[in-house]
């Protein structure tokens, strides 16, 4: 049985969550066009005969404008430490930027690192050797793979890559588990999710979403949710003309969260105005940051 833990890193929309929910074979962690979707990290478990596998989904690393990004950012490269190999995705259909050398900085001395270049159905073949000779200047230790998390084609190659990078260990969770996370934090995150697609400008960013109550019951499960902002405007863009909004987000996510946990569900969702949160350490505990 070969076992280990990978760890998932990269700049923000480098397409980690798709790629990590591509693997496990079922949605794990949130995905958007927007960045910073990620704010912790996820593991997902992959089992396969004689294999198993768990993937550490990072948040985007990125320059923090406010404490939450600092933490963001921490919790990204702890990720790195006791682990047995690097996943790092690059976005194929973009250059090489001064953002891919602050991270390389910190991965330069690691030894066992596979960049991942993503999207290869959005590029060409002219900036994927561009990106590689830049790769191999400041990463001459790594390998290379080329693949498209979001349509699947070469995700199998990958597997067996990292298969021959890990050694022999025991099983870190039972068979059958696919996440470390409470199901609490998969409904707050499908909450999340729904909003960020949803809302504009600075409102995506200065959300996070509180179970306060799961209840099952005969005809399903009834969740009572908190999304916390930093600014009453915000509270007013959340909730909507005549609460259409906030109705449109709960429906949204209620349609995700009962598919993903194949049982009818009943969401409620309130707002609440947190000033400054995302630079309070206390709330930042508090809210799971």
């Amino acid at each position: 049985m070969k076992t280990g833990f990978v760890s998932i890193i990269g700049r923000p929309n480098a397409g980690k969550s798709t790629l990590i929910n591509a693997l496990i074979g079922r949605k794990i962690s949130i995905v958007t066009s927007k960045p910073q979707t990620t704010r912790n990290a996820i593991q997902g478990v992959l089992n396969q005969p004689n294999l198993q596998i768990v993937f550490v989904d990072t948040p985007g690393i990125h320059k923090p404008k406010a404490q939450l990004g600092n933490a963001m950012n921490a919790t990204a490269f702890s990720s790195l430490k006791d682990i047995d190999l690097i996943l790092y995705v690059v976005d194929a259909s973009a250059p090489f930027g001064t953002g891919d050398e602050y991270l390389i900085n910190r991965i330069k001395n690691e030894e066992n690192i596979l960049v991942v270049f993503n999207k290869i159905d959005k590029t060409n073949v002219a900036l994927i050797e561009s990106l590689k000779v830049s790769y191999q200047k400041l990463l001459p230790q790594a390998l290379f793979i080329e693949l498209s998390a979001l349509k699947k084609i070469f995700l199998t190659d990958l597997i067996e890559v990292i298969k021959k990078k890990l050694k022999k260990g025991p099983l870190y969770f039972p068979e059958g588990v696919y996440t470390n996370h409470p199901e609490s934090f998969l409904i707050s995150e499908l909450i999340r999710e729904k909003i960020i697609e949803l809302t504009r400008q600075e409102v995506p960013h200065s959300i996070a979403v509180h179970i306060d109550q799961m209840d099952d019951q005969k005809d399903g499960k009834y969740i009572q949710a908190t999304v916390i902002v930093e600014r009453a405007s915000q509270k007013a863009i959340l909730i909507g003309e005549k609460g259409k909004m906030i109705r449109k987000i709960a429906f949204q996510a209620t349609r995700d969260v009962q598919t993903t946990l194949n049982s009818p569900v009943y969401i409620e969702l309130y707002v609440k105005v947190e000033e400054n949160w995302r630079n309070s350490a206390s709330k930042l505990k508090e809210f799971g940051y």
